[in-house]
């Protein structure tokens, strides 16, 4: 009977232990939603990644917001349960219920690729970005570009249709839109804009240098018509309003030229575009997160890559996962968040890291195998990429 009272003072002495190994965290990360590939498959699997190699001492879980900010609150709250030092968060929307959280808490908040912030007092400590407005830049660029290889001009204008991000992805979306009107806007002469009453040539001429909070105002204004919020179907739906205005026009003689905001809306815009009557002899597009679907386009399959896609920026998430979590080891470590990374100008007076961008144009597939396929970011056997010869390129 001793042994048996001994055994169980003993087991019940171990289950507390037991519980509390399994429940404590040092690094909580948050994403919004696992059914898109960005989340689950780049950033998700990065983080696993980064945070395995930090080893014992690091512990860590993962959470999902499954699209939607009151379940972004609940794994910020479930993380700081578990006794979570630093979260990395990418908000859904403004990320305010979780900074406050956190704030709360006296936990540090790391805003992953948007910010997270309720007001000036409450946001996050560290936020790490690429730099949105060279994304733009090189977005726009493309574009003004290709128009200008083609022979379009104030006598001869050639047609752009303009889409824009989310508005409220602060301060993502409206720095991508900026940077491709600083581009944009010295050659709007050369274009005719299709798709919006155009109240951009209005606009005061912004760089990010000058960006201030009228800059702020001012663009997203301009965006507001022509805001997808990132989503695919949204982008669809006001393509297919713009496809209808055309109609049965002739287009097959002339190039179409569009600032689509990032590689799902693009896809979803062209597919719109594909359905006109007469469409377009040729149609350039911009995009960004060199997602597999533009990629099979870059590389020359228009099926797969449904339709054709002429850049996309490559903004390589595992670099931006290493350095978010680069900040949360400082911060556990006692070191200075940004120690050993490469810091920018700060964002809302958040201290910001920056990761390096690169552009993926059609007309260089070479250059997309190099950084793409050959470092292993992505796979060759991939069902997506099935149509493609690689072996030029190897």
């Amino acid at each position: 009977m001793k042994k048996l009272i001994v055994l169980v003072f003993a087991l019940v002495l171990l289950l507390p232990l037991a519980g509390c190994e399994s429940q404590t965290i040092k690094i909580g990360v948050v994403l919004p939603d696992a059914s898109e590939e960005r989340w689950k498959n780049q950033d998700g699997r990065f983080f696993e990644e980064e945070l395995d190699a930090l080893g014992e001492g690091y512990e860590y879980e993962i959470l999902f917001s499954e699209g939607d900010e009151a379940k972004e609150k609940t794994n910020v709250d479930a993380l700081i349960a578990k006794g979570a030092e630093v979260i990395i968060l990418t908000a859904e929307g403004s990320g305010a219920g979780a900074a406050q959280a956190a704030n709360e808490a006296g936990v540090t908040l790391i805003a992953h690729d948007r910010m997270a912030k309720k007001d000036d007092t409450i946001k996050a400590d560290y936020y790490t970005t690429f730099n949105s407005w060279e994304v733009g830049k090189a977005q726009g660029g493309h574009l003004v570009e290709m128009a200008e290889e083609n022979g379009c001009s104030v006598d001869n204008k050639c047609d752009l249709a303009i889409f824009a991000g989310r508005v409220a992805d602060w301060p993502n979306a409206t720095y991508f839109f900026g940077g491709a009107m600083e581009e944009i806007q010295p050659n709007f002469d050369m274009f005719n804009i299709i798709n919006v009453e155009d109240t951009f040539s209005d606009l005061g001429f912004y760089t990010e240098a000058t960006f201030d909070d009228d800059a702020k105002d001012a663009l997203q204004a301009a965006m507001l018509p022509v805001d997808t919020d990132w989503n695919a179907q949204t982008a669809a739906t006001k393509a297919a309003a713009l496809v209808a205005t055309i109609g049965d026009v002739d287009k097959s003689a002339e190039d179409v030229y569009v600032l689509a905001p990032n590689d799902d809306t693009s896809a979803a815009i062209r597919q719109e575009f594909a359905k006109m009557s007469h469409p377009y002899d040729n149609y350039y597009t911009t995009g960004q997160d060199a997602s597999n679907v533009a990629l099979a386009s870059l590389m020359g399959d228009p099926i797969k890559g449904k339709g054709t896609q002429t850049m996309t920026v490559f903004k390589d998430t595992s670099k931006l996962c290493a350095d978010s979590v680069a900040i949360a080891k400082n911060v556990i470590d006692g070191n200075p968040g940004l120690e050993g990374l490469n810091a920018g100008p700060k964002i809302d007076d958040v201290d910001t890291a920056y990761t390096a961008i690169d552009t993926l144009t059609y007309d260089n597939p070479q250059h997309t195998y190099d950084l793409i396929f050959a470092t292993g970011y992505k796979d060759e056997d991939d069902d997506t990429f099935s149509n493609i010869d690689f072996s030029p390129y190897k």
